[in-house]
């Protein structure tokens, strides 16, 4: 991108239009993202504990609002989607602890993904 902008919701639209229509990055929750749609979207931490987080994996209720919480992410792309989650994440004390991929990613029908692995060199 020729520019970089990180703009709050509340800051795009109260953003003149002049802005607005330049390339910009905005980072906002899912809960902000409600009713919006954007180009390209990326949904980051796919990981079960981070979402569904894991307060919501004790009681069905909550984790079937997380859940509509995933379909709101997913459904704000307009062109493409990158659903993203790490491998591994330092756990303070613990070093690199293995991370499970959101149970969320499971339920996409496999035609509809296009898988993609990063390499260390």
């Amino acid at each position: 991108l020729a520019q970089l902008a990180l703009i709050s919701n509340v800051d795009a639209e109260a953003a003149p239009a002049q802005t607005r229509d330049k390339e910009a990055v905005n980072l906002s929750t899912v809960h902000q993202a409600k009713g919006l749609e954007f180009y390209t979207v990326f949904v980051i931490w796919l990981t079960d504990g981070m979402f569904p987080s894991s307060r919501s994996l004790d009681t069905r209720e909550v984790l079937e609002e997380e859940r509509r919480l995933f379909y709101v992410a997913i459904t704000r792309a307009r062109d493409e989607l990158y659903l993203t989650y790490p491998q591994l994440r330092l756990s303070g004390g613990y070093g690199d602890v293995f991370q499970r991929p959101s149970r969320f990613l499971q339920e996409i029908p496999s035609d509809l993904v296009e898988d993609w692995q990063v390499r260390r060199s």
